[in-house]
């Protein structure tokens, strides 16, 4: 016999003999729309059935998770190149988004959405939200977290003082390190914050501010003085409807009171001023971003896959990527990234802020700013954007291309446990292979990280 015929025989022998393995390793698929009622315990489904059910959904839909707030770029990029589910997101603040849901009455458009705590709370209150516990439940503070999990808030940051370094240096003027310093004459002029009525970064300043001269979230008086007081001294430069991120790249803005990991977004990212991140020696507050599943969403297990996703370490590691804090008590960032942060000191007096008492008090807040710091304010370059809610939002996505390099190591190693761990429960209950999650019986997922690296 002919050797080619010989060699095109024996792989047509291994072809129908791999074929028939993989007949009798894996049962088929289930039909789709056979699927149970989602849990409201990440315990109590498995990895590969959950999997199997969101890929069943193939799609996941988001309110106010646009790539440029803290992780969420980074974030669905991976999510959507793991599990091959594809995402869109409509952006709008917390208010909006409460409104929305009110109005889709148990019939959303989206499956998860990003807002405020005290808004998280509101939804809870009024039966928007599906409760589920992801992993890691325990390690949530209780501050970040609704008991029975009908909303959760994996990250947070803190208000800081964001520095163009070198425009004070060249005019010989001190790095502030104190809301007390903010007050010397030197920085007339300087000093940008966001608007408390339109942002939530605006009405988290004057609560920090509040606890820097005395005061505390139910005694916020103190922090409308003294932002009242950088007012009348001349030291507010303007007030920002949203986050100025164009001017303070451009250098017009010297020193921004800001979330500190905006803040650190800028200080190692390309193009932008010198910076120095300072969390305010006398004081400030730190506040969680919180996430719910929407009641009645159209893809609900993948919305537990995200949340899944999330809680987990390589969830969180990308949530340090883009320089927020995992809430998780339990997580350690790698040694690379702890090494670019202000160091733990640094937040001793970083206080949580308590979102049950934030939202009893915040429209007195917005009507005492109103009454008395606008007429000042008013003197300032003028505005015109409309409020979206106390969630305002930045469109551009937000990863150092270093960073991520750095973590691509880590990224791959998750990955790989991942493929394994599914692999070994697809293997068993042989579910996963027509919905083109194993491929050839080798691979689970098909994930190009250094492809996603250029892709961000």
């Amino acid at each position: 016999m002919d050797k080619w015929k010989l060699i095109s025989l024996i792989l047509i022998i291994v072809i129908i003999a791999e074929t028939a393995a993989f007949a009798l390793m894996y049962k088929p698929a289930p039909t789709p729309g056979a699927i149970p009622p989602p849990p409201s315990r990440y315990d109590q489904i498995s990895q590969a059935d959950l999997v199997k059910y969101a890929l069943q959904e193939g799609v996941a839909l988001s309110y106010g998770m646009p790539p440029g707030w803290a992780h969420y770029g980074i974030a669905w990029k991976t999510f959507t190149e793991l599990y091959g589910i594809q995402h869109s997101d409509t952006d709008m603040g917390s208010a909006v988004v409460v409104s929305t849901l009110e109005a889709a009455k148990g019939h959303p458009d989206a499956d998860v959405a990003d807002l405020a705590i005290a808004y998280a709370m509101k939804a809870a209150q009024e039966n928007l939200t599906d409760c589920y516990i992801p992993p890691h439940f325990d390690a949530l503070p209780n501050v970040f977290k609704d008991p029975n999990g009908c909303w959760i808030a994996p990250y947070y940051g803190t208000i800081a003082f964001v520095v163009n370094v070198d425009y004070l240096n060249s005019r010989g003027i001190p790095i502030p390190k104190s809301w007390k310093d903010l007050l010397n004459p030197v920085y007339k002029g300087m000093i940008v914050y966001q608007d408390p009525t339109k942002t939530a970064t605006g009405m988290i300043t004057i609560i920090a501010a509040a606890y820097a001269n005395g005061g505390d979230i139910n005694n916020w008086r103190p922090g409308l003085e003294f932002i009242k007081k950088l007012h009348q001294i001349g030291n507010i430069k303007y007030v920002a409807p949203l986050v100025p991120t164009a001017d303070y790249q451009k250098g017009e803005i010297p020193i921004l009171i800001n979330f500190d990991y905006n803040g650190l977004t800028y200080k190692y990212s390309p193009g932008f001023p010198n910076t120095e991140v300072i969390i305010p020696e006398d004081g400030t507050v730190s506040r969680a971003g919180a996430m719910i599943i929407a009641k009645g969403g159209p893809h609900p297990y993948a919305a537990r896959l995200f949340f899944n996703f999330i809680m987990s370490d390589l969830g969180s590691l990308l949530i340090t990527l883009a320089f927020a804090r995992p809430s998780r008590t339990d997580y350690t960032p790698p040694s690379f990234l702890q090494q670019l942060l202000p160091p733990a000191s640094a937040y001793a007096k970083a206080v949580p802020i308590d979102e049950r008492v934030l939202s009893q008090v915040m429209q007195n807040v917005t009507n005492a700013w109103q009454s008395e710091v606008l007429p000042i304010a008013s003197l300032l370059p003028a505005t015109n954007v409309p409020f979206t809610g106390l969630l305002e939002k930045d469109p551009s996505l937000k990863v150092n291309p270093y960073l991520l390099q750095k973590a691509l190591p880590l990224i791959e190693e998750y990955v790989k446990d991942l493929r394994q761990q599914l692999l070994n429960t697809a293997v068993s209950q042989g579910s996963l292979l027509s919905m083109g999650v194993i491929a050839a019986g080798v691979s689970v997922i098909l994930v190009d990280i250094e492809k996603l690296a250029k892709a961000v």
